[in-house]
């Protein structure tokens, strides 16, 4: 029976195939689209199966000791799906590390030794972060094979998720200081990247934006006359955001717009048509930058550093800590978070306005000789850089309105 949302007009430009699969995602909530934009193909077709097959087929065990496989595609429909932001990501860890090892095991036999098999050498090649999502996806399938009867108890039940070993990464603390935000701003000339790469960039500094926000941002959510840009819920925390577009977030999306031609995508991409930029482009295009003789004075820095930089910056300007947080879209603290509904545009204009007209006094400035470096009197020393006098001639040709 087809759902009364689906409208004659869909029937009509789609096959029933296509018109199932859409419907299977209305029902899930899940967007595979997406999805596919953050894991391999291996990963969607397992969760386009789980998706469209029927939930008594994946209940359908021929004994009462299912095999991990199957036990896990049910869990995957009946709590991933539906508990997880990005279940794609959980899928993806447990189809690389788990599936291929213990797929054919029937529950019963998974024990503490098994999961410790699993994880023990992901924590002795270093990767923590794998070897602790591992963990903790196999101690939520596990307690929820013991609600719905599959086990008596879960042999991990009451191990902490800080007992699997190695320690978590530190948090970066990488800023951006004066002098090298006039060089992430021109560097880009001077390696002369594609024009729609190299204002994305910039205009992921200038609106304390994450990456994939700019790359996947589509020109239907500016509006330039009342410079507002709707972004709506596509972001990490999937909160409706509103954020007022200040002079060099403008400059940036104008420079964008342009280099588009029409294109629905604020950043197209020039290698399949209709479609955005890749989400690494940013980071791929730095990272190229970065490892070349010309840039060895600094020190590396990646595109999530970027955030980080702007949030220190309006800090720096005196911003309302809960005004910078409301700019990059983050949530307020305590009791705020559940009572403080105002939308805070207007502070959020005024920040955003500070911080403009700070970015263009540093772009602006002919060279890195006059600004703050890792300390106050501290300078850039470029002088034994080959990039040298190239950056800053193609900074002082630089003309911005």
């Amino acid at each position: 029976m087809i759902p009364y949302y689906v409208s004659m007009e869909s029937l009509q430009k789609q096959s029933y195939a296509d018109l199932k699969k859409e419907v299977s995602h209305m029902r899930s909530g899940f967007d595979l689209d997406k999805a596919a934009e953050n894991c391999s193909a291996e990963t969607i077709a397992f969760l386009q199966t789980v998706i469209d097959s029927p939930l008594d087929q994946l209940e359908d065990f021929s004994d009462s000791d299912p095999t991990f496989r199957k036990a896990f595609m049910l869990f995957t429909r009946l709590s991933l799906l539906v508990t997880r932001r990005r279940p794609e990501l959980g899928v993806h860890c447990i189809l690389i590390h788990v599936l291929p090892k213990i797929g054919d095991l029937p529950l019963s036999k998974i024990t503490k030794v098994v999961i410790n098999r699993l994880t023990n050498p992901l924590i002795v090649e270093g990767k923590i972060v794998q070897g602790k999502r591992v963990f903790s996806i196999m101690k939520q399938f596990l307690a929820w094979c013991v609600f719905q009867g599959y086990l008596e108890n879960s042999p991990v039940g009451d191990i902490p998720l800080n007992k699997v070993g190695g320690s978590n990464p530190k948090p970066r603390e990488r800023t951006l200081t004066d002098a090298e935000i006039w060089v992430f701003w021109h560097v880009w000339d001077y390696f002369e990247v594609c024009e729609v790469t190299l204002w994305a960039a910039r205009l992921t500094l200038a609106a304390a934006r994450r990456p994939d926000e700019i790359l996947r941002a589509k020109t239907a959510e500016f509006d330039l006359t009342n410079n507002i840009w709707n972004q709506g819920r596509r972001n990490k925390s999937n909160r409706d955001h509103r954020l007022p577009i200040s002079p060099i977030m403008k400059l940036c999306i104008e420079r964008l717009l342009a280099a588009g031609e029409g294109s629905e995508w604020l950043c197209p991409s020039n290698k399949k048509a209709g479609r955005p930029m890749s989400k690494v482009a940013i980071s791929q295009s730095l990272r190229r930058i970065l490892e070349t003789p010309e840039m060895q004075a600094l020190e590396p820095f990646t595109p999530r550093d970027l955030r980080r930089t702007a949030r220190s910056c309006l800090a720096s300007l005196d911003v309302p800590s809960d005004v910078s947080r409301k700019v990059l879209n983050q949530s307020l603290e305590g009791i705020d978070r559940v009572y403080d509904r105002h939308d805070y545009l207007d502070q959020m204009q005024e920040a955003l306005y500070k911080y403009s007209v700070f970015l263009f006094n540093i772009v602006e400035s002919e060279g890195v000789e006059d600004l703050s470096h890792k300390y106050k009197g501290d300078r850039l020393d470029l002088s034994n850089s080959r990039l040298g006098l190239g950056i800053l001639n193609f900074g002082s040709r630089q003309v911005y309105p």
